[in-house]
């Protein structure tokens, strides 16, 4: 995003080519649509900067589990990396009809919007932020942190996702060495009634009723607005009937952990946990790993590794082979939430099967990211990848997002990134031939501590990673 001006790029081998728009990226700022949202279909700073990877990232602070209707949320931006010398960056708010809510300028010095003053989608660095960020850069700990806010929509626009595209430089004027990091947070619609905005509706929001009880609402992002039903901005008996359907409506067959967890987060922990929190990687042998497995040391306390990329455990493409375990999948699973919870932190020495997760480093948070994968995240992978382990999808379609999208980073060979060793080189080709559940599963959700866009994030189907699958098996697999 800083530094030079972004080459054209066709999608080569299609008859209706995508084209990246020629424009500026400096100091200045970035150029419009560079936050990785799907309304620029998930354009970052890639698409100007060579893809480098590092030990930084993007931390997006301020954006609420739960919007609500038109109240406003300070936000920080924050890019880091200890090996570099500053940074920029360019964030939206968005879902699959576009833009939502506005972004509000509370630091014109150090941010902009990146289209003009009238058009507010997207907010990016000043040349002012991007030195100051190399000024300060070595005394914040190698980062730098822009604030701005967010005007949440006057009502329910669903599920909404902040996108953060930050690029943390070398400030040698040039795009190479620079490295592209991208963050998200999700914010879903504070029902009326959630009184406490943790995802649900139940009792504990009647002591809120209360507390609101016959009383004036003070203003519209006050709890007690949540609990005037009939909209006369007062909390009586009137609105009681319908605080009570709400406390046995939908939203109570979930706990609000589960309802305000995240799903893609729970994807990549889904694939190696401690990547994504951080944590120390286990050692030794996970308890419940059968003795008859082939794998050793961190790789049985992944997810995948017992349960499959496809979640059908020993039904599935684990029921042979060096990953067998025979252990079954989560695919389907009718074990309640609350279960799973209790499951995953108990003890196997004293509750059969007990994961004891929370002992190895995942927090309450990460368990409930993870159970809602399985919840609501899972799909039959039966319907995108056939019997011969080859994906059902259109290819040229897949051609299309790969070349658009995935190309930026793996090229448009997909041999840019080797996930092998130089004597056994694995790259996107690879993964598609010899394991298209590991690609589904990592097209829809991402890679863990990668800035690789998820295409759940994008709000796409799982029919288009088959797509893409379709035409990366057809890619360079050595």
């Amino acid at each position: 995003m800083i530094g030079r001006r972004c080459a054209l790029i066709g999608i080569a081998g299609l008859t209706a080519a995508a084209i990246i728009p020629l424009s500026l990226a400096s100091k200045g700022g970035a150029i419009p649509g560079a936050s990785g949202g799907p309304a620029s279909e998930a354009t970052n700073c890639a698409v100007c900067h060579t893809f480098g990877m590092g030990p930084g990232g993007v931390t997006v602070s301020g954006m609420p589990k739960r919007y609500r209707a038109g109240a406003t949320y300070d936000l920080t931006i924050d890019v880091h990396d200890a090996e570099q010398a500053g940074a920029g960056f360019e964030t939206s708010v968005e879902n699959d009809a576009g833009h939502q809510g506005l972004l509000v300028l509370t630091d014109p010095e150090h941010t902009h919007y990146a289209d003009n003053p009238n058009v507010p989608d997207y907010v990016t660095h000043t040349g002012a932020g991007v030195n100051d960020s190399i000024a300060t850069w070595v005394a914040n700990g190698g980062s730098y942190q822009y604030q701005l806010a967010w005007t949440a929509p006057g009502a329910d626009k669903g599920h909404l996702t902040l996108y953060a595209a930050g690029n943390a430089i070398n400030d040698d004027n040039n795009p190479f060495g620079d490295r592209y990091y991208a963050g998200y947070a999700m914010s879903r619609f504070a029902e009326p009634g959630d009184a406490d905005g943790n995802g649900d509706v139940d009792m504990r929001d009647y002591a809120v009723l209360l507390g609101c009880f016959d009383k004036a609402v003070p203003s519209s992002d006050d709890p007690c607005s949540y609990l005037d039903f009939n909209g006369d901005d007062m909390v009586t008996l009137l609105d009681l009937p319908d605080f009570i359907a709400a406390m046995s409506g939908p939203t109570t067959r979930l706990p609000g952990e589960v309802v305000l967890a995240d799903v893609v987060r729970g994807g990549v922990l889904y694939s190696k946990w401690w990547k994504v929190t951080g944590a120390p990687a286990p050692t030794g042998d996970h308890p419940l790993y059968p003795p008859e497995g082939l794998q050793s040391g961190s790789a049985t306390y992944r997810c995948k590794e017992c349960h499959g990329w496809d979640y059908k455990g020993v039904d599935g493409a684990y029921g042979s082979g060096s990953h067998y375990t025979g252990i079954e999948g989560v695919f389907g699973s009718t074990m309640p939430p609350r279960d799973m919870f209790a499951l995953l932190k108990a003890d196997p020495a004293k509750v059969p099967n007990g994961h004891d997760m929370d002992a190895y480093g995942m927090t309450d948070e990460d368990l409930w990211d993870v159970i809602r994968l399985v919840t609501v995240g899972t799909v039959d992978t039966d319907e995108y990848i056939d019997e011969n382990g080859e994906f059902i999808g259109d290819a040229l379609f897949g051609q299309f997002r790969f070349e658009n999208i995935c190309s930026a980073c793996h090229g448009f060979d997909g041999t840019n990134i080797n996930f092998g060793t130089p004597e056994d080189p694995e790259y996107v080709g690879t993964v598609a031939v010899n394991n298209p559940w590991e690609f589904l599963h990592n097209v829809r959700f991402g890679h863990p501590a990668a800035p690789m866009p998820s295409f759940e994030l994008l709000y796409w189907a799982p029919g288009d990673a088959a797509s893409v699958g379709a035409f990366a098996a057809t890619l360079p697999t050595e």
